[in-house]
This record gives structure tokens, sequence and C-alpha cells, in this order.
């Protein structure tokens, strides 16, 4: 009859954390238990309901089993282990896993029910011991036996499983090769062991490209008195589908898995073991450093990131050179020549890296290839950011590989740098293509100011200066002022209005703004624009009446707002330069109580425009012409150039 016995630990502190394992940890877990046991066959079962859902996982071993006297010692005592002074097995000198005493409790975060059935003795007697645990009750298990028997020596782990969505991995066609991974370094370490999952061998030799050791800097890495660290880098065949790093001890034995933020990517699948005698230490690895190693252990975590990133940049060059010339070879790589500018040069090394860590998803065929690539050109070329989207589209690659993909364009300053070569090019476009509608004799005469010329430059605000902000496009003074100023807030003069001296109402083209961030102040830039004509007094008084209406209003007076009025126009008649002076600091500028006003010409305008953007464009190596100016405003403001 089966006989109850309580663990020396309550339900909360057995079940804490479990939900963060697995099923790969669970059944790596059960392998690595039954290699301590000096296994030589290992295989795991899974029976699959009528709804094809997994109902129940089996672990069958053929070691030296349980016996009854010692399974009380062995399950009933949490956090502590035999192993922990122990460092081999009792007969083969294998070097033992679990020391921390709490995996057959990890069986909880897939199960409702653990079974182990157990034999063991020797040829002249054996005995069978069942041991049974629930989920519902984990502080406590189920001893039954010993019973003699004729079975052979081993354990069989039967587990009843939880109907939660993380089982369903269990039926996975490829479930195999997280867990050969995750197993890896303990299965070389044993070549003679057979450990299948599902009739399916768990051998990582058949899936290795490459195992290196990569070299760590541990310098002011506090090491606690162990020894130096190993840091093994294992490169696998594409179908493993691995990036992962385990924490280990010396013997390879992973003692939890470790989320290493902002790698960068490399189009290979590789697991890293760090294999460190600390991470065996309790007093260096409890329960919350499983969770969160970094606070005991951030220093040396560092140290490993620095080289994995070291590592996985020079695989990346590596691999990125063969890929590009296969795919040059093979005529499918969709640039031809050498870059015609810094702009194109600049793309081809996001596609380049883009292309090379998806190269895995591109196919084999050539065909397919040519196509892949070809979209993903006009992806990366279209808007690098949204490459990801795109790539979901049309590459058959994972969500962890879209988003590293995602997080290498967010990271690099290359996207930002095309997107900038691109606004130059066609700020550059548009100041060639205005100066020819201003001052071409066949578009000057026809060119408007309200639905023409307002419109396009409301549109491309930047000519007047990237520092202003346009705040407002053809309005009423007494909305510049409500707008600005009071900003809709009430005010003892909320209802005054602003009218100019004839007591019509007025209205302005556009406004900019900019805060002053060594002051509280704000400017405001007020600007008139005329078309190609040559403008006198009249065109002057006009713009001197806004600003004084605006500036003398008794809700702008004593106010920090500093404003600034132009009057853009083609030519400048002799009585304005004479009313306006020859200031040469301030050329064509009059200087009013509460304002400036400066009449510029648009050839003035233009030029300074140009000069701001000539760095940029001499530095991308862009060439404007009259063609492609003339498409970027065919394209950008087609219904505001002038027909004949």
């Amino acid at each position: 009859m089966a006989e109850t016995k309580l663990v020396r630990a309550g339900k909360e502190t057995v079940l804490a954390n479990i939900d963060r394992y697995g099923p790969v940890d669970v059944i790596a877990e059960l392998v690595w238990n039954a290699l301590d046991a000096e296994a030589t066959r290992i295989e795991t079962t899974v029976a699959i309901g009528a709804t094809g859902a997994p109902e129940e996982i089996a672990v069958m071993d053929d070691g030296h089993g349980i016996s009854y006297d010692d399974a009380a010692d062995m399950f009933l005592i949490h956090g502590e282990s035999w192993k922990s002074t122990a460092r081999f097995s009792k007969n083969e000198n294998r070097p033992l896993h679990g020391r921390l005493g709490r995996g057959r409790f990890h069986t909880y975060a897939i199960a409702e029910q653990a079974e182990w059935r157990s034999v063991a003795g020797t040829d002249a007697a054996r005995f069978e011991t069942v041991i049974l645990g629930k989920r519902s009750h984990p502080q406590q298990f189920d001893f039954d036996g010993p019973a003699p028997t004729s079975s052979p020596c081993g354990t069989t782990v039967t587990l009843i499983v939880r109907q939660i969505a993380k089982v369903n991995r269990v039926v996975d066609s490829d479930l195999n090769l997280p867990l050969t991974a995750k197993l890896a370094p303990t299965l070389l370490a044993m070549p003679h062991v057979t450990v299948t999952y599902r009739m399916q061998p768990l051998d990582p030799k058949d899936h290795i490209k490459s195992d290196t050791d990569i070299l760590l800097n541990t310098d002011g890495v506090l090491l606690h008195g162990k020894s130096y660290p190993r840091l093994r880098f294992v490169e696998w065949s594409s179908d493993m589908q691995s990036k992962t790093l385990y924490l280990c001890d010396p013997d390879g034995a992973v003692v939890t898995e470790y989320a290493m933020a902002k790698l960068p990517p490399a189009p290979i699948h590789w697991t890293a073991y760090l294999q460190w005698e600390g991470f065996r230490d309790p007093t260096l690895m409890d329960q919350a450093d499983l969770r969160v190693p970094d606070l005991k252990h951030g220093e040396l975590l560092s140290a490993v990131h620095r080289a994995l990133v070291e590592h996985l940049n020079q695989r990346l060059d590596e691999q990125k050179g063969s890929i590009l010339g296969e795919w040059k070879a093979q005529g499918v790589y969709p640039y031809r020549g050498e870059p015609a500018s810094t702009a194109e040069r600049l793309e081809r090394e996001i596609f380049d890296i883009v292309a090379v860590v998806a190269s895995p998803a591109i196919g084999r065929d050539v065909r397919q290839k040519r196509f892949s690539l070809r979209l993903l050109q006009e992806a990366t070329r279209a808007e690098p950011t949204r490459t990801k989207k795109i790539l979901n589209a049309v590459l058959d690659l994972s969500e962890e590989e879209q988003s590293v993909l995602a997080e290498l364009l967010e990271r690099t300053r290359l996207p930002l740098i095309v997107r900038t070569a691109q606004t130059v090019a066609d700020r550059t476009d548009f100041i060639y293509g205005l100066r020819q509608l201003l001052y071409s004799d066949e578009t000057r005469t026809e060119f408007r100011e309200v639905d023409q010329l307002h419109p396009m430059l409301a549109a491309e605000p930047w000519i007047f200066g990237d520092e202003w902000a346009l705040s407002l496009s053809e309005g009423g003074l007494k909305q510049v002022v409500d707008s600005l100023v009071t900003r809709g807030r009430n005010s003892l003069y909320s209802n005054t209005p602003v009218n100019l001296p004839s007591g019509r109402k007025g209205r302005v083209d556009m406004v900019f703004s900019r805060e002053l961030p060594e002051s509280d102040r704000t400017r405001h830039l007020v600007v008139e624009l005329k078309r190609p004509k040559r403008v006198g007094m009249e065109e002057v008084s006009q713009v001197v009446n806004y600003a004084a209406a605006i500036t003398n209003h008794p809700s702008v007076t004593g106010t920090p707002h500093t404003w600034d009025f132009w009057l853009v126009t083609t030519e400048i008649d002799f009585g304005v330069r004479a009313f306006l002076g020859g200031n040469t600091s301030s050329p064509n500028t009059h200087q009013g109580e509460n304002y400036r006003l400066t009449v510029v010409t648009w050839a003035d305008l233009l030029d300074r425009a140009e000069r701001r953007v000539r760095a940029l464009r001499s530095a991308l190596q862009l060439v404007s012409d009259e063609e492609s100016s003339t498409k970027y405003l065919e394209q950008k403001h087609a219904e505001f150039i002038p027909r004949k």
C-alpha cells in the first residue's frame, strides 16, 4: 500500500518559478537525471489523444534505478541533493548534472501528475519502487514498494500533461532540434549513449558545422576564486534554428538559459555554452540568480556579451563575402557595377546586411533567389524601416528573425543617412524647379500666388529654414494673435479685434515659430509671398500695417514674443531700397518699434536654401538636373504648376 510523505518545503516554495520552464527544459532535465543514473539508452515517447493533443509523456532509461531506501532522501528534500557533494556518478564516474535538488519539481511546469516507476538491485534480486507526485499537492509524494520484480533495472517517468498551450509543442516534428542543442555538451561527452525523442536520435554531431572556444577577457571580472570560465560556441546546420546562450557547469550540464539582448544578427544558427564552476555553487547561483543572473554575475555576462558581439560580427563579415559572391556569380544580385553615389553605396550596405542575415530563407532555386532579392531591394530602397513588414510578406522568416532584422535597422544609422540623402535630393530638385518657375519666361507671368505658389511652399516650409516650424498657413490677423500668443486662453483683450489702420481685417500667408531654448522667448516669422514681380512701397506698406496691427495689439505688447516679417518677391524697386536704407549687416531690412521687416528676393531665399543643402549634397555626391527636378515637381506639386 502506498505511503504519503511530505516534502520539507511548502507548496509555494516547491512551485516557485516553475512555470518559466517549457517542454524542452523538463524533458532535458529528465534525460540528465537518467544520464546521472548511468543509463546508456534513453527514450522519450508522447501519447497523443483523439483530438491530436498530447496526453502523456514517458521518459524511459536503462540506468541503475532508484531503490526504495534512497527514494525518500531523493524526493523529500527541496533544494538539496546528494549530487551537490558528489561530482561523479557511482560506477562510471560520469559528471553529474543535477545538484540543486529541484529538477523533479520542474515536471509540474507541464504535468498535472508525474510518476517514477523504477527498478533497482542486482542480478540476484531486483525491486520496483513507484513514486507518484501531483501538481495539486506538490509538497507530498506517494511511495509504493519495494516489490520484487524480474524486470531489468531502469526508470520510467510518466507525465500526465497539463492542457495548456506550451505543452502542445511536444508534438512538433522539430522539437528534437532545440532538445539536441540543449543537451549537446553532455551528449558529445558521452558518444556511447543513445538518446531518442519520438524515435528520432538526438545526436549533435549530425548538426555541428563548427565547435570553437571564444576567448573571454575577464579583466576586472569577479570570479569568486573559481576557475577561468569557458565560452564554447557551436555553430549548427540550418535546421537547428538556434541562437541561444546557456549557463553551464564545467562539464557542460546546463544550469539555466540566459536571454542575452542586443546581439548582432548573423546568418548562422548557434548555441553558446558558458561553462563555469561558479554556476553550480548554491551561494553563487540561488533560485533568484537562476531567474536574473545579471545581479550577481553582471560583469561576467558583460564580458560574454562583448565576446559574442565580436564573434558574430566576424562571422557576418565572413558569410557576407561568400554569400554575396555566390549571388553575383549566379547573376541574382540585384545591383550592377559600382555605386553611382554615396547614397547608393549606403543603400547597398543596408541591403547586403539585411539580405545576408535573411539568406537562409531566400531559397536555393536561382529564379526564387532572383525574385526574393529584387523584392528585398525594393523594400530597402523604398523605406528601410518597413523592411520587417516586407520580409514577412516575401520571405519565410520566423518572428524572431524578423525582430532581429527590425532591431538591426533601428540601431544602424544607415537608414537615417539614406532618408537624409533622399531628402537632400528632393530639396535640391525643388530649389532647381522653383527657380525655373519663378524666373523662366515661359512660366513666371502665369505663376499665381494664392492657388499655386502658396500651397506649394506650405508643403515645403524648410525653404525658409529648418529651424522654423509652420504654425499657420493662410490666416487672419486675429487668428495669428489667438493661436500664437494667447493660445486660446481667455484674456482681457480676447474680444479685441486685430484690424489694420484702415479698420479692415487682414490675412497673412504663412507664419512660422520657434522656441528659443536659451530663454523663455518665442520668435515668429510672418511671410508674405508675392508672385514674380517688382514690389514697391504699396506692398511694403501692406506688410508694415500687418506688423503694426499684430505687435501693437494689447494681447501682444509686453509678451515674450519676437516678430520678423518677410516680404518675398523677385525684384525690389528703388523706392523700397531707399526706404530700407543701406545697412550692410542687415540689407533690405527695416527695424520697426516692435518688429523687424525684411524684403527678401526669391533669388536670395533660394540661394540661402541651396547653401544649406550644398554641404550635405556634396557629401552624398548627389547631382540634380532639369530632368530630375521637373520630375520631382511633377510628382509632388503637379496641380500647382502653370500649364501653357
